[in-house]
């Protein structure tokens, strides 16, 4: 706004602006930051209960402080091969970080699980900005530290693995840091001369690809990076054993919190699509960790050759833009069943899409009541906790064997195949009394892509018949189930039930949830065994055989389309004797003794802002008040670039519990204003089930008023002038004026014309 004025200051002044000051300890502030890769002293170790302070020595404006980006790459390179030893922890620790000089950024992805609990005693003074999945992570870091100049310490909490690091939806690693080099430079650009970054992931500065990374990332920057070798967080320890230059800054975390910290911070990325070796997912799955996350460098497709096995407590996470979409295939190749996951085990699949999977069992040998075994799944065997999110369970197939006949008779037969791979059936084995018999007529027939396979045919040597195998055809596929095996004297067994997409065992508790589908899944069951009592036959299920606990959202439950199953007949039985049955086949759920839930409320509320409270409602020109943000529950990806603040800014956006935020309004200078509200559109947010906020929230009013009076400088422009000469007088203010003219004004020995100005009342002219 523009200002009255009847005073005058007529000295001139200037504010000169100084330039940033460097974070550095008085040895080391007029030494320039080498980017190499050296282990830390034993006292600067980065155990999280080391007392967070950063040594502050400011330069004389007329000397700037060298830069570290001002070292070359191949200095770099060079020093980073002549040091590398790691140094001993550091036992100067304290229970809780102290206050820093100058700002301390902790950036945390929000990958990271429970991540409130980690910030619990986060240093004062600490800034915690949460990184949005879905969004480049590196480029919200530069665009927070662009609007928050004097940012000594940037510590990031992220997962990764040797030589890479996933922040938001980024993958930078040591193979692509080069391509993110001018964002990288603006990162480091913005951050104090002399600041250092601290990264809190699994195994970063690991290997020869880990060093690489850390001191690129380094020399990009132009600021001294730590980071860690070893695994961070649970089965770890939060040391960072590796760093570049001189660090002075240490941990914003607390001891206590990191001590109680129940994950890791490990994510491995798989790089490559084979079914086995260096970079595949299969290595991958060896390799993590209860807690870690496995994920992909891009969208694939994965070609199995035999079944994945998950035995840790992982997410394998194929929803690499985090749009809900699943981006990887894991595809069996009609060859091989695609995924199980143990007893005890708690997984979660997201964001990938299962297919083309086969599970296939041998028929029975003949004998008393010998029943096939069970195809458990083609497309996933679950015996543990799994969650599937935004998962696509398709064109799986799976086949039971059929039951082998009475005693005297023969096996039954394999079950059948799918695509372009045939399972193999079993050799026929000789019954005791009938080693003089055809196999080709008692021995039940394989079943294959055309359909179940004939039970064994004994009618000719007086022996009772085996039992077709069941036949499965959805979306030009077809399954079939082994027929059962001929029998006599004995009572025939049953042929092996089949599910195509997923076995859900006793011990198995599943949920479905997000945009999942399962569709277009067969199986086909093998035939009964014939004999004194005829064996029964398999069910055939298509989508989910369920024995333990089954939670499904009801849109995820309606959505299920195009599955098939087909059961096995019943094998014969003598006379006098009870043929088999051929159970109810089953195109969706067969739920058999289990828990099924098939209105699943899964988290679909979206959060709400519950207010915005201004403690200080009447704020003077330039003054602060503290701003809180409530929620109605924990929310992500809450930045000040979304909440708009009229006459006003914000800084210092912290949280504990993402429940409550806090921020520090400082009210515009040289301004008046009586009516200001700040407000935030909800869909800034999400909360941890990615439901994302509708609607607005605002604040209650706080009026500015301004009270600071303006100044002004005066330049004559010809400070030397004989009588009767003339010289241009320039009237400067602070701000914009009204009011002003040449009463305002006393002239010692000569006179001005008349005041003018032409940008609105900041400068005016007259002639002296």
């Amino acid at each position: 706004m523009t200002r009255n004025v009847r005073s005058l200051v007529s000295n001139m002044w200037w504010n000169k602006q100084k330039s940033r000051t460097a974070k550095r300890a008085p040895s080391s502030a007029t030494s320039p930051v080498s980017p190499m890769i050296m282990s830390l002293e034993p006292r600067m170790l980065f155990d999280g209960a080391v007392a967070a302070t950063v040594a502050e020595a400011a330069q004389p404006d007329s000397q700037p402080t060298p830069d570290a980006s001002a070292k070359s790459a191949e200095q770099a390179n060079s020093a980073s091969n002549d040091h590398h030893a790691q140094a001993p922890a550091s036992s100067d620790v304290a229970a809780t970080p102290a206050a820093v000089p100058g700002t301390t950024v902790v950036f945390i992805d929000s990958r990271v699980k429970d991540s409130a609990s980690l910030l619990a005693g986060v240093a004062p003074g600490a800034q915690v900005v949460e990184l949005d999945a879905t969004k480049d992570g590196l480029q919200q870091i530069a665009d927070y530290l662009g609007s928050h100049q004097g940012v000594s310490s940037v510590q990031i909490i992220a997962h990764g693995n040797s030589g890479d690091l996933w922040l938001g939806n980024s993958y930078v690693s040591a193979d692509n840091i080069a391509q993110r080099s001018a964002l990288l430079a603006e990162i480091g650009n913005d951050m104090n001369v002399g600041g250092d970054i601290l990264i809190y992931a699994c195994n970063t500065a690991e290997g020869d690809t880990g060093l690489s990374f850390v001191d690129s990332l380094a020399t990009l920057t132009g600021r001294d990076v730590a980071a860690s070798t070893n695994r961070t967080g649970a089965g770890g320890d939060w040391d960072l054993e590796i760093a570049t230059g001189s660090i002075e800054s240490v941990s914003a975390l607390s001891r206590q919190s990191m001590d109680a910290y129940q994950w890791g911070l490990a994510t491995f990325t798989v790089t490559s699509t084979s079914n086995t070796g260096a970079g595949s997912l299969r290595d991958a799955l060896t390799n993590a960790q209860n807690g870690d996350i496995v994920t992909f460098s891009t969208g694939m497709t994965v070609a199995l050759q035999s079944q994945l096995v998950v035995s840790k407590n992982i997410t394998i996470d194929g929803d690499l833009n985090n749009d809900g979409v699943a981006d990887v295939t894991l595809d069996g190749q009609n060859r091989t069943s695609v995924i199980r996951v143990n007893s005890g085990v708690t997984a979660t699949l997201d964001g990938v899409i299962i297919t083309r999977g086969v599970a296939s069992t041998a028929g029975a040998s003949s004998g008393a009541t010998i029943a096939a075994s069970d195809a458990l799944g083609g497309g996933i065997n679950n015996a543990g906790n799994l969650t599937l999110r935004n998962v696509t369970v398709t064109a799986n197939s799976a086949a039971g064997g059929g039951g082998g006949g009475g005693i005297g008779g023969q096996n039954g037969a394999a079950g059948g195949s799918a695509g372009t791979y045939t399972s193999t059936a079993p050799s026929a084995n000789t019954g005791g009394n009938g080693a003089s018999f055809s196999t080709a007529y008692l021995a039940g027939q394989g079943g294959n892509s055309s359909g179940g396979g004939a039970g064994g045919n004994g009618t000719p040597v007086g022996y009772t018949n085996g039992g077709a195998g069941g036949t499965a055809t959805s979306g030009g596929r077809t399954i079939g189930g082994g027929g059962g095996g001929s029998g006599f004297d004995a009572n025939g067994g049953r042929g092996g039930s089949a599910v195509g997409g997923i076995y859900n065992a006793s011990t198995g508790t599943l949920a479905i949830i997000g945009t999942s589908t399962i569709s277009n899944n067969i199986g086909a069951g093998g035939g009964g065994g014939g004999g004194t009592i005829g064996g029964n036959g398999g069910r055939g299920i298509g989508a989910i055989w369920n024995k333990g606990t089954v939670n499904i959202t009801s849109s995820n439950n309606s959505a299920m389309t195009g599955n098939v199953g087909g059961s096995g007949s019943g094998g014969q039985a003598t006379s006098g004797g009870t043929n088999g049955s051929s159970p109810t086949a089953v195109t969706n759920i067969f739920n058999d003794g289990g828990t099924l839930n098939a209105t699943y409320a899964s988290d679909t509320t979206a959060p709400t802002g519950i207010s915005i409270v201004i403690a200080n409602s009447s704020l003077s020109s330039g003054g602060t008040s503290a701003v809180t943000f409530t929620f109605s529950e924990p929310v992500f990806g809450l930045e000040i670039s979304e909440i708009t603040v009229p006459n006003g800014t914000l800084s210092n956006l912290v949280t504990t519990n993402n429940i409550t935020w806090t921020a520090t309004l400082t009210a515009s200078s040289n301004t008046s204003a009586n009516s200001n509200a700040i407000s935030l559109p909800l869909s800034a947010v999400q909360d941890s089930a990615g439901n994302i906020g509708t609607g607005t929230v605002t604040s209650n009013n706080y009026a500015v008023s301004d009270t600071v009076p303006p100044t002004v400088t005066v330049v004559v422009a010809d400070t030397a002038l004989a009588a009767g000469e003339t010289s241009l007088v320039t009237f400067t203010f602070s701000e914009a004026v009204t009011g002003f003219d040449n009463t305002d004004i006393s002239v010692a020995n000569g006179t001005l014309t008349a005041v003018s100005s032409s940008d609105g009342g900041k400068t005016w002219t007259a002639t002296l």
